[in-house]
């Protein structure tokens, strides 16, 4: 709970400016890692005089950071205030010492030699609740780069992430087993419309192989003399036949998956039309086949398959409402202060030849608080957190606004 922090005094901007690190030691590790939520009041000064009281949560191993360097710094800014009364004051910290930079401003600002103090955090992370990082827009200033996911990482967050890989997983698992229960259906069935067809091909043939002194003209009555066997079979095999196409029916519906943004189907077209075309050679010998009772189970699988994927998605919602985003006890922490985003967007007719990095746009946007709740996967989010990733976009970003302000006084020297 005691990171490396600076005071200097810069003539040239005549300010003040206590510099907090990062964490870069085990030791400071551990006070990023003492996450839990401890009660933080900031009491708001008028001329000297109380004027609202702001009640919220901050981040324990930051807050008691924050204390200590403010039991260590205030005595000696009150004697350079004194000394230098024109000077101002700023904060500026990265990291782990951006969090405590702005917790630090709230306890200055307390301090009415102080109430003109201002933060500058680069990177914050998530370290107070919504009503006190609300109160300090005035005189806090938080720089976030590109896809940093410091700032949107808290504990509330960091379950909602674990909740969502492991509901996926479940899914994920619930996939495989109905696809392979499916299959596993659809082949006990074609073996079942097998062993129908030998035994209909068996019995056919005994029948006709029974009495071999039967001539030809009996033979050519011998369909008639079947035909109460023949029938039943018949019966059977079309009985067999609606039956298999309403299980697969209802295969097709049961069998999906809903996730929280899409619907996954896990049967094939091509499935199902093997499986009918197999009942359907069961039932050949019956001359009055229905093939269009085959065509409109199909489209009415199809159709199942297209209508589905709405009401799963909202069953889906419904159910991820329900879970809870984190356990008892624990809250939404944010970054403080007044949200500044840098985003590099690649140009819409970009040179060929150049690189990437140097065809890129660099644009700001202030943005709401509620977009850092939740947590966003990328693959440079780690990389652009350092601060070195930090100084290539602010450079690239300041070449971009002089050389646009080039282009904008040109005409006018002119």
């Amino acid at each position: 709970m005691r990171p490396s922090f600076a005071i200097v005094r810069d003539q040239n901007s005549k300010c003040f400016l206590l510099f907090i690190r990062g964490a870069i030691s085990t030791k400071e590790r551990l006070t990023a890692a003492a996450s839990v939520e401890v009660p933080f009041h900031h009491i708001v000064l008028n001329e000297g005089q109380i004027d609202n009281v702001i009640l919220g949560y901050a981040h324990y191993g930051m807050l008691a950071a924050a204390r200590w360097i403010a039991n260590l710094a205030i005595p000696l800014l009150h004697s350079a205030v004194r000394e230098f009364p024109d000077y101002q004051l700023k904060v500026i910290g990265h990291s782990m010492g951006a969090g405590i930079g702005a917790i630090l401003t709230y306890i200055l600002h307390e301090h009415y030699d102080f109430t003109s103090c201002t933060c500058l955090a680069f990177a914050p992370p998530a370290c107070m609740t919504w009503e006190l990082a609300e109160s300090g827009k005035g005189f806090i200033t938080s720089l976030v780069n590109r896809n940093d996911m410091v700032p949107a990482f808290s504990k509330v967050a960091f379950e909602s992430l674990r909740s969502e890989v492991m509901v996926s997983s479940k899914l994920d698992d619930l996939q495989d087993q109905d696809h392979l229960s499916l299959f596993a259906k659809i082949s006990q069935r074609v073996a079942l419309a097998k062993s129908h067809m030998l035994s209909i091909s068996h019995s056919v043939g005994k029948t006709a192989d029974s009495d071999p002194s039967i001539s030809e003209p009996l033979l050519k009555q011998a369909p008639e003399i079947i035909t109460p066997e023949a029938n039943r079979l018949n019966i059977d095999c079309s009985q067999q036949r609606a039956d298999v196409a309403a299980n697969l029916e209802h295969d097709f519906s049961a069998v999906s998956v809903a996730t929280s943004e899409e619907r996954i189907i896990l049967v094939d077209k091509d499935d199902f039309a093997s499986a009918k075309t197999v009942t359907e050679s069961c039932c050949a010998s019956q001359g009055d086949v229905d093939s269009n009772q085959v065509l409109d189970t199909e489209e009415a699988s199809l159709e199942t398959k297209e209508e589905a994927p709405s009401l799963t998605q909202n069953g889906a919602g419904k159910e991820k409402q329900k879970e809870p985003p984190s356990g008892p006890g624990s809250r939404q922490l944010f970054p403080p202060g007044r949200i500044i985003h840098m985003v590099a967007q690649l140009p819409l007719e970009p040179n060929p030849g150049e690189g990437t990095s140097s065809n890129e746009i660099v644009s700001i946007y202030e943005t709401p608080r509620d977009l850092y709740s939740k947590i966003r996967l990328a693959p440079n989010m780690i990389d652009e957190h350092y601060m070195t990733s930090y100084i290539s976009t602010m450079e690239s970003l300041l070449e971009q606004l002089q050389s646009e302000d080039t282009v904008s006084t040109a005409p006018n020297d002119l």
